[in-house]
């Protein structure tokens, strides 16, 4: 019986029917949790990349407001956040025992470390999403399968 499920969401069809998939496995168990991960890739520039990247494009001069760049970063992370809670909502309705995580990462190794540290029961997740490469079972998934030490229950 699982417990705690942990399920990547990238707003694709076989992340929805995870999704759905993941409310059956704990539909009616006390205490259950269900996580759903979206994973982006946001560049993690450092601060001497934007001081000579504004100089060159003339934005700014030789002084830059990490403030301001980690409040864009801050602000645009709340937008997605927003963004998945209203498709999250459309699957769920009103069940209190979903949280939504938004982690910046490498999405295959991210799902498996974030699996492990919060030592989940189970990983859900749909068979491809919408990223690049799109095979048979997607790179994500088939990365997930070869790489977790939890099981991974794939949807089709």
């Amino acid at each position: 019986m699982y417990t705690k499920v942990l399920v990547p969401f990238d707003s694709s069809e076989a992340s929805k029917h995870a999704l759905e998939t993941a409310m059956d496995i704990v539909s009616g168990i006390e205490g259950a949790v269900v996580t759903v991960l979206n994973v982006v890739e946001w560049h993690d520039y450092n601060a001497e990349t934007f001081k000579i990247a504004s100089r060159m494009s003339g934005v700014v001069g030789d002084s830059l407001d990490m403030n301001a760049i980690a409040e864009i970063g801050k602000e645009a992370e709340e937008r997605e956040s927003a963004r998945i809670r209203e498709e999250v909502d459309a699957i769920i309705g009103d069940a209190p025992f979903v949280d939504i995580a938004i982690v910046n990462g490498s999405p295959h190794d991210t799902i498996v470390a974030y699996a492990n540290d919060l030592d989940y029961d189970c990983i859900c997740m749909g068979h491809r999403g919408m990223g690049l490469f799109r095979g048979m079972l997607g790179s994500v998934a088939f990365s997930v399968l070869q790489k977790a030490n939890k099981p991974v229950l794939v949807v089709k």
